[in-house]
């Protein structure tokens, strides 16, 4: 009889286990991940709404970015020289046809001083000034947008700071409320939805700064391709047959 007890009572201790282990499966299969979007959001509030929201800017602008780089051929400079040694040769319409070829903002830049050099004498200062004015614009464009990505990225870190602060100050006062009858699972949730929006603010900002400052190492390397270009086009005008030489070279 007894050896029957201890086995009846094993099999229910069994039965237990797996009715416990059971549970605990079907429990964790039904919860969701901390980064679904709806538990995200429910469990943020508005503050990851609004995060959401500016990382959807975010991710618009950064395409948006990528796209107009890449159709502007911003790497395309093989044209550089073969118009520079037009220049020097003194086939400035040669040289003008070279670079309207390319689609690309340096050679829209050469192109402008060509054709203020081809419109009539003028200095070398004056030629220098045009293709500075149309590689200013051409950078402007280029630089568009840039300000949603820094707004984006210093402002997310700080929006999830806040709901930090708001979150934490509500489950004090749930902790305040609970008097000597505290559940610890009440404050613990409380912190782990406040530190939710740092998180997310965090996982908002960190493309956007490094988009930012992929994008504005771009701008650089096209902005020193026109000063070397413009100093290049100036000394081939300068070069070329029947050009005025300086009282230096006299």
């Amino acid at each position: 009889m007894a050896g029957e007890e201890v086995a009846a009572e094993a099999v229910q201790t069994t039965q237990t286990a797996a009715e416990i282990m059971s549970t605990a499966l079907a429990g964790s299969d039904a919860a969701e991940p901390w980064f679904a979007l709806g538990p995200l959001i429910d469990k943020g509030g508005p503050i990851v709404m609004l995060l959401m929201v500016l990382s959807v800017v975010s991710a618009a602008v950064i395409l948006l970015k990528i796209f107009q780089y890449w159709s502007a051929g911003l790497s395309k400079r093989n044209f550089v020289d073969p118009a520079v040694a037009r220049i020097e040769a003194g086939d400035l319409e040669g040289a003008l046809k070279i670079v309207s070829k390319p689609r690309t903002p340096l050679a829209r830049a050469m192109a402008a001083g060509i054709r203020a050099k081809l419109r009539g004498d003028l200095r070398d200062e004056d030629v220098a000034s045009e293709i500075a004015r149309v590689g200013a614009l051409e950078l402007g464009s280029l630089q568009s947008y840039f300000r949603w990505l820094e707004i984006i990225g210093n402002v997310s870190p700080l929006l999830g700071l806040l709901g930090t602060v708001i979150g934490m100050i509500q489950a004090f006062q749930k902790l305040e409320a609970g008097g000597s009858k505290v559940d610890p699972a009440l404050l613990s949730g409380g912190i782990w939805t406040a530190l939710l929006t740092t998180a997310v603010g965090l996982v908002v900002a960190l493309p956007a700064i490094t988009a930012l400052n992929l994008f504005e190492g771009k701008v650089d390397q096209v902005r020193l391709a026109m000063r070397d270009a413009s100093a290049r086009v100036i000394a081939g005008l300068h070069a070329r047959p029947g050009a005025p030489r300086s009282k230096a070279a006299q």
